[in-house]
């Protein structure tokens, strides 16, 4: 856990999961970086701690939340298990 937070409680911990899975849920077209970056940060992870547990090296997800790399759907399956979360196809709103 990223030590520059104070730990959360079980309670606290299922709050923050149910906001997040909220707050994914309302914007389904948000890009996959973002998607990946705002689970790590909600989780309270660094990004070497979040790589280790999703199996991916920690080069491969820094460059995935910049934006420098598109990953694999291999890969973005790899980084939304651990949340219990797997990749989809959402319809587009038409304008």
């Amino acid at each position: 856990m990223d030590k520059r937070f104070k730990p959360l409680t079980a309670i606290e911990q299922l709050e923050e999961r149910r906001a997040l899975f909220d707050e994914l849920a309302a914007d389904p077209t948000l890009p996959i970086p973002a998607v990946i970056r705002k689970i790590r940060t909600t989780l309270r992870l660094t990004i070497a701690e979040y790589a280790k547990l999703c199996g991916v090296s920690a080069r491969t997800l820094q460059d995935i939340e910049r934006g420098e790399s598109s990953p694999t759907l291999a890969t973005a399956d790899k980084l939304l298990k651990p949340v219990g979360m797997s990749v989809g196809a959402v319809a587009r709103k038409r304008t």
